[in-house]
């Protein structure tokens, strides 16, 4: 699925099977484009220092890969939803918490 805010894909696209950018499968290069379009807005409109909600749906490690594009000193961690995880804040650091399809579950926030 995609992430909610880019609501809802084109209902008419075409018959060819491409790969979809940001581990989103396969599908018609209508989609393909759809995709990359609202990923370009997410990257446009997106506050590198966080809080990444944008990222929300998005493949985890996909996500992983876009912030540490934008912030490459941060250490970016890839925790399955519901894992024990330590209490300490900080900001050199990100968890992105993933299900068991490997997409983003919750807002990316340093921490």
């Amino acid at each position: 699925s995609f992430p909610e805010h880019w609501g809802e894909p084109p209902g008419i696209q075409t018959r060819d099977y491409v790969e979809l950018p940001g581990g989103y499968g396969f599908g018609s290069g209508t989609l393909r484009s759809w995709i990359e379009q609202k990923m370009a807005e997410d990257a446009a409109s997106n506050n590198n220092a966080g809080p990444w909600g944008n990222l929300v749906g998005m493949d985890g490690e996909v996500a992983r890969q876009t912030i540490l594009q934008r912030e490459p000193n941060l250490q970016v961690d890839l925790v399955p939803e519901g894992s024990m995880v330590t209490m300490d804040f900080r900001e050199d650091r990100v968890r992105i918490f993933i299900d068991g399809a490997n997409k983003v579950v919750g807002q990316p926030r340093k921490g």
